[in-house]
């Protein structure tokens, strides 16, 4: 069990990039990284760029380089296995990979946030289905804003849910093929590796650690990949499923190919990765569709994981796709839904209507 906050140390330090820590061979600004100390009555928090500053103990964590806001951490809480919300509004995005001016372009031109950056959407709820890691250069940003606009929807009666995509996993099993260089010289910097950057033993990785994978809000399923009618056949609730994840994040690979279950999750047909919907391979009839909404009680699966140019509707509605190609860091879509209408919003702030896709 983790102390409270208020009777946590913390130890600040900022490292210069280099060798040597040398201030004439700066790779990158990033941070910060926040990790326990073995004894859970201290963190240490490290940035990386080109001062060297120590600074008092202190909860709130000042800005010194990389994300630029204050970060007031809270308590880690426990996993929270409800999996079925409702909402009155939603908005949904997927595959930021990375790119943070795009995110809160696209929050702020459709009046999720403010021009500070802060909540502005109320009651409503916030979907992210995966893949924040990877390919693009502002990772730790987007985490870290992420992690605060969950404290600030909640204070306004609404919800950020954050899921896990094939990255988040990917990374935490310590496939590292998509991360950025700019990572790779920041864990080496910091005497790890891009995984340990996000072990047990940091506020970002336990954070992350308590994230789904499958989520319902109202009568939409929401998942990175997809589901396959397979998963049927595993006989779990989606707050299970969950639970495997959970269990086994960071796991190795050729481990996880051992055990059935983990096999399929993690598996081309598992809601990580799938994408039968769009695709040939592992594809699909509508009728099969049909049937699996029944059976899984929703009207809709929304789902990332497969770039198109903006938000689709695919199989007279039963799937939304929402991977609008942010990761290019140019442009992108959003999902809106109020009222039982949806829309997709546009990065200048506009509500169009959905486009169909067969």
């Amino acid at each position: 069990m983790l102390q409270p906050l208020t009777n946590t140390f913390i130890a600040l330090s900022v490292l210069i990039l280099s060798g040597l820590f040398s201030s004439h061979q700066v790779i990158a600004d990033d941070g910060p990284y926040v990790f326990y100390s073995d004894n859970k009555q201290q963190l240490k928090v490290q940035w990386v760029c080109t001062v060297e500053k120590i600074q008092p103990i202190n909860q709130v964590i000042k800005p010194v380089c990389g994300y630029s806001r204050d970060i007031t951490l809270r308590q880690h809480k426990a996993v929270d296995p409800k999996v079925q919300f409702t909402a009155d509004s939603l908005a949904v995005l997927s595959d930021i990979h990375g790119q943070y001016g795009v995110m809160t372009t696209l929050l702020q031109a459709n009046a999720i946030v403010d021009a500070d950056f802060n909540w502005s959407f109320g009651s409503g709820h916030l979907v992210v289905v995966g893949d924040v890691m990877d390919r693009g250069p502002q990772v730790t940003e987007i985490f870290w804003w992420l992690y605060q606009l969950e404290q600030q929807a909640e204070a306004a009666g609404g919800k950020v849910h954050m899921l896990l995509g094939n990255h988040e996993t990917m990374v935490l099993y310590n496939d590292l093929r998509y991360v950025n260089e700019k990572y790779t010289k920041v864990a080496e910097q910091l005497g790890t590796d891009y995984t340990g950057l996000y072990a047990e033993n940091t506020i970002l990785g336990q954070w992350l650690r308590t994230k789904p994978v499958l989520l319902q809000v109202n009568d939409m399923l929401f998942m990175h990949g997809g589901m396959h009618p397979d998963y049927l056949a595993l006989g779990l609730s989606l707050a299970e499923v969950n639970e495997q994840f959970r269990q086994s994040l960071g796991m190795a690979k050729d481990a996880l190919k051992q055990q059935p279950m983990l096999n399929f999750l993690y598996g081309s047909l598992g809601p990580l990765w799938y994408r039968g919907y769009f695709r040939e391979e592992n594809s699909l009839t509508e009728t099969e569709l049909t049937q699996l909404l029944a059976r899984l009680n929703v009207s809709k699966i929304v789902v990332g994981h497969t770039s198109m140019d903006g938000v689709f509707s695919h199989y007279g509605g039963k799937v939304i796709s929402v991977d609008s190609n942010i990761k290019r860091g140019k442009a992108g879509e959003i999902l809106l839904w109020q009222k039982g209408e949806l829309r997709r919003g546009t990065i200048l702030g506009e509500k169009l209507p959905m486009r169909t896709l067969q």
